[in-house]
């Protein structure tokens, strides 16, 4: 009689078992899977440090493969509409906040107006 109370024991720690080696199997993946990435990353950015470096060669030997055109920088063009938009925006948050001082001042006063109620009545 004790074996068959023992036996389902048994059958749930099994489970558990093969359950822990799934999840120890699924965290190697995973390890794997980032220490992939992370090389791939690594070998990118080695590709690109060589990029650089043979384009700042070029440039620093005079012997550049491409074009290289330097424009005078010009500012982009004032756009009137969109200044006056952002004029009036500011014009409102600043009255809103005026506004908004005000109201809390006057609240403030009527707070301070009322009696406590732990004050004795005269």
């Amino acid at each position: 009689m004790i074996w068959f109370l023992v036996w389902p024991l048994s059958a749930g720690a099994q489970d558990l078992r093969d359950l822990q080696a799934r999840n120890a199997a699924a965290h190697a993946l995973e390890d794997i899977r980032r220490e992939a990435v992370q090389n791939q990353i690594a070998a990118s950015n080695a590709q690109e440090r060589a990029r650089t470096q043979v384009i700042l060669r070029g440039l620093n030997s005079g012997l550049v493969t491409g074009p290289v055109v330097l424009r005078e920088w010009t500012p982009p063009p004032v756009d009137a509409e969109a200044m006056r938009r952002e004029l009036d925006f500011d014009a409102s948050m600043e009255r809103l906040e005026r506004l908004t001082q005000e109201a809390l001042a006057q609240s403030n006063a009527r707070m301070r107006a009322i009696r406590p109620a732990s004050e004795p009545k005269e």
